[in-house]
């Protein structure tokens, strides 16, 4: 998934982390230490790569964007609410009632969900949140399965099928000349400039 060349934005998944509570699938959980030492793992893989790091606001992202050398700079786009809810008041009655899982699949499946964006208004306000950063050098947005999986979807054709996205795994958008691309499991996707 790193890219050898040009200026490329890495949206990942944070480190693994903490089980959340069954009472609060909200809950602002830690990394555990094997998500430390993932991450860690990660940066010195990365170290001289990245120019900047930004996060959703939750601290698992926040501590995974921390490991890269930054101060990550939180952003919405990435979480909380992230760029597929339109609405939070309605997303949150679709998400009561499929859950995470359920929701990440339906969208995958290209189904209409109330409060919640498609595609087509959803990316790109995702792929900005790296792309407003690129005129600072390559970079790190950190962010959720929730929040990557549709989106991987959406670029890649990817179905997740029995799958689920891992801890550190995402995709890359890779800025060559005027041209833009996504890289995903080591194969290349034009994306639309």
């Amino acid at each position: 998934m790193i890219p050898t060349c040009g200026t490329f934005i890495l949206f990942i998944r944070h480190g693994e982390r903490a089980p959340l509570p069954p009472e609060d699938p909200y809950a602002d959980v830690d990394l555990t230490p094997a998500g430390y030492a993932g991450v860690a793992a990660l940066a010195r893989k990365l170290e001289g790569s990245i120019s900047w790091a930004a996060t959703s606001p939750f601290r698992r992202c926040r501590v995974t964007a921390r490991a890269f050398g930054f101060d990550p700079e939180d952003d919405t786009r990435l979480g909380r609410h992230g760029p597929w809810i339109d609405c939070p008041e309605a997303a949150g009655r679709e998400f009561a009632a499929r859950g995470t899982e359920g929701i990440v699949r339906a969208q995958i499946a290209g189904m209409k969900l109330t409060g919640i964006r498609g595609p087509e208004a959803a990316l790109p306000l995702l792929l900005a949140a790296g792309l407003d950063r690129a005129s600072r050098g390559s970079g790190v947005c950190v962010t959720h399965d929730a929040v990557l999986m549709p989106a991987i979807a959406a670029l890649t054709g990817e179905q997740f099928h029995q799958t689920w996205l891992q801890p550190l795994d995402g995709f890359a958008l890779v800025l060559e000349g005027g041209a833009r691309f996504c890289l995903f499991r080591g194969c290349r996707y034009a994306v639309a400039t």
